[in-house]
Protein backbone atom coordinates (compact mmCIF):
# COMPACT_ATOMS: atom_id res chain seq x y z
CA UNK A 1 0.00 0.00 0.00
CA UNK A 2 2.83 2.40 0.85
CA UNK A 3 4.29 2.20 -2.68
CA UNK A 4 0.86 2.51 -4.25
CA UNK A 5 0.16 5.67 -2.24
CA UNK A 6 3.55 7.22 -3.04
CA UNK A 7 3.19 6.55 -6.77
CA UNK A 8 0.02 8.64 -6.67
CA UNK A 9 1.55 11.34 -4.46
CA UNK A 10 4.50 11.67 -6.88
CA UNK A 11 2.01 12.73 -9.56
CA UNK A 12 0.49 15.44 -7.36
CA UNK A 13 3.12 16.81 -4.98
CA UNK A 14 6.18 18.98 -5.54
CA UNK A 15 9.64 17.49 -5.06
CA UNK A 16 9.98 19.45 -1.81
CA UNK A 17 6.69 18.06 -0.48
CA UNK A 18 7.69 14.52 -1.48
CA UNK A 19 11.06 14.80 0.28
CA UNK A 20 9.29 16.05 3.40
CA UNK A 21 6.83 13.14 3.28
CA UNK A 22 9.55 10.53 2.69
CA UNK A 23 11.30 11.57 5.89
CA UNK A 24 8.20 11.05 8.04
CA UNK A 25 6.31 8.13 9.52
CA UNK A 26 3.18 7.60 7.44
CA UNK A 27 -0.18 6.29 8.66
CA UNK A 28 -3.35 5.46 6.75
CA UNK A 29 -6.54 6.51 8.52
CA UNK A 30 -10.04 5.58 7.42
CA UNK A 31 -12.58 8.35 7.93
CA UNK A 32 -16.37 8.39 7.75
CA UNK A 33 -18.94 11.11 7.25
CA UNK A 34 -19.79 13.66 8.43
CA UNK A 35 -16.43 13.93 10.21
CA UNK A 36 -14.43 13.61 6.97
CA UNK A 37 -16.17 16.60 5.40
CA UNK A 38 -15.74 18.66 8.58
CA UNK A 39 -12.01 17.90 8.48
CA UNK A 40 -11.65 18.76 4.79
CA UNK A 41 -13.51 22.05 5.38
CA UNK A 42 -11.13 22.94 8.22
CA UNK A 43 -13.85 22.87 10.91
CA UNK A 44 -12.59 19.67 12.57
CA UNK A 45 -9.09 20.38 13.86
CA UNK A 46 -8.71 17.37 16.15
CA UNK A 47 -9.17 13.76 15.05
CA UNK A 48 -10.00 11.27 17.79
CA UNK A 49 -9.80 7.52 18.04
CA UNK A 50 -11.70 6.01 20.97
CA UNK A 51 -10.96 2.33 21.61
CA UNK A 52 -11.58 -0.40 24.16
CA UNK A 53 -8.06 -1.80 23.73
CA UNK A 54 -4.63 -0.27 23.15
CA UNK A 55 -4.72 -0.48 19.34
CA UNK A 56 -3.30 1.81 16.66
CA UNK A 57 -2.85 4.68 16.68
CA UNK A 58 -2.68 4.60 20.52
CA UNK A 59 1.02 5.12 21.41
CA UNK A 60 1.97 4.38 17.78
CA UNK A 61 1.87 7.92 16.36
CA UNK A 62 3.93 11.03 17.08
CA UNK A 63 4.10 14.74 16.48
CA UNK A 64 5.09 15.49 12.85
CA UNK A 65 3.86 12.10 11.55
CA UNK A 66 1.71 12.14 8.40
CA UNK A 67 -1.80 10.71 8.15
CA UNK A 68 -3.13 9.75 4.74
CA UNK A 69 -6.89 10.40 4.71
CA UNK A 70 -9.00 7.69 3.07
CA UNK A 71 -12.78 7.87 2.90
CA UNK A 72 -14.44 4.73 4.24
CA UNK A 73 -15.08 2.51 1.18
CA UNK A 74 -13.69 5.27 -1.02
CA UNK A 75 -10.71 7.21 -2.28
CA UNK A 76 -7.73 8.83 -0.65
CA UNK A 77 -8.62 12.50 -0.46
CA UNK A 78 -5.91 14.28 1.56
CA UNK A 79 -3.11 14.01 4.06
CA UNK A 80 -2.33 15.93 7.22
CA UNK A 81 0.58 16.51 9.57
CA UNK A 82 0.26 15.92 13.31
CA UNK A 83 0.84 19.11 15.33
CA UNK A 84 0.42 17.37 18.66
CA UNK A 85 -0.88 14.06 19.98
CA UNK A 86 -2.42 13.05 23.30
CA UNK A 87 -2.92 9.52 24.61
CA UNK A 88 -5.58 9.33 27.30
CA UNK A 89 -6.49 6.49 29.62
CA UNK A 90 -10.19 6.92 30.42
CA UNK A 91 -9.76 5.26 33.81
CA UNK A 92 -7.69 8.33 34.74
CA UNK A 93 -9.34 11.11 32.73
CA UNK A 94 -13.09 11.11 32.23
CA UNK A 95 -14.69 11.13 28.81
CA UNK A 96 -16.75 14.06 30.11
CA UNK A 97 -13.58 16.12 30.56
CA UNK A 98 -12.52 15.38 26.97
CA UNK A 99 -15.99 16.35 25.79
CA UNK A 100 -15.85 19.65 27.70
CA UNK A 101 -12.36 20.56 26.50
CA UNK A 102 -12.42 19.45 22.88
CA UNK A 103 -16.07 19.22 21.80
CA UNK A 104 -15.83 22.12 19.32
CA UNK A 105 -12.57 21.00 17.68
CA UNK A 106 -13.80 17.38 17.37
CA UNK A 107 -17.06 18.39 15.62
CA UNK A 108 -19.03 15.52 17.14
CA UNK A 109 -22.59 15.27 18.44
CA UNK A 110 -24.28 13.58 21.40
CA UNK A 111 -24.75 10.35 19.41
CA UNK A 112 -20.97 10.12 19.04
CA UNK A 113 -20.41 10.55 22.79
CA UNK A 114 -23.03 7.90 23.56
CA UNK A 115 -21.37 5.46 21.13
CA UNK A 116 -17.96 6.03 22.75
CA UNK A 117 -19.00 5.83 26.42
CA UNK A 118 -17.57 2.30 26.87
CA UNK A 119 -14.16 3.20 25.42
CA UNK A 120 -11.11 2.85 27.63
CA UNK A 121 -8.48 4.73 25.60
CA UNK A 122 -8.39 7.83 23.44
CA UNK A 123 -5.88 9.17 20.96
CA UNK A 124 -6.31 12.85 20.08
CA UNK A 125 -4.54 14.00 16.93
CA UNK A 126 -4.18 17.75 16.52
CA UNK A 127 -4.10 18.60 12.81
CA UNK A 128 -1.34 20.99 11.73
CA UNK A 129 -1.58 21.14 7.96
CA UNK A 130 -4.12 19.41 5.76
CA UNK A 131 -3.36 19.03 2.05
CA UNK A 132 -6.24 18.03 -0.22
CA UNK A 133 -5.38 15.74 -3.11
CA UNK A 134 -6.93 14.79 -6.38
CA UNK A 135 -8.83 11.67 -5.20
CA UNK A 136 -7.28 8.28 -5.97
CA UNK A 137 -8.10 4.70 -5.14
CA UNK A 138 -5.80 2.17 -3.48
CA UNK A 139 -6.21 -1.54 -2.92
CA UNK A 140 -6.85 -2.00 0.78
CA UNK A 141 -8.15 -5.22 2.22
CA UNK A 142 -9.46 -5.81 5.71
CA UNK A 143 -11.46 -3.85 8.22
CA UNK A 144 -8.66 -1.93 9.96
CA UNK A 145 -9.41 1.76 10.37
CA UNK A 146 -5.78 2.64 11.13
CA UNK A 147 -2.59 1.26 9.60
CA UNK A 148 1.00 2.38 10.23
CA UNK A 149 2.55 2.14 6.76
CA UNK A 150 6.28 2.51 7.54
Amino acid sequence: MYNEIFENLEKQCSQRELQELKGKTIHLGIFSEPYLTFMLEGKKTIESRFTKNKVAPYHQISKDDIVIVKKSSGNILAYFTIKNVMFIDLSITSIEKIKQEYHKELCVDETFWNEKKNSRYVTLLFIAKLVQLKPFLIHKKGMQTWIKLN
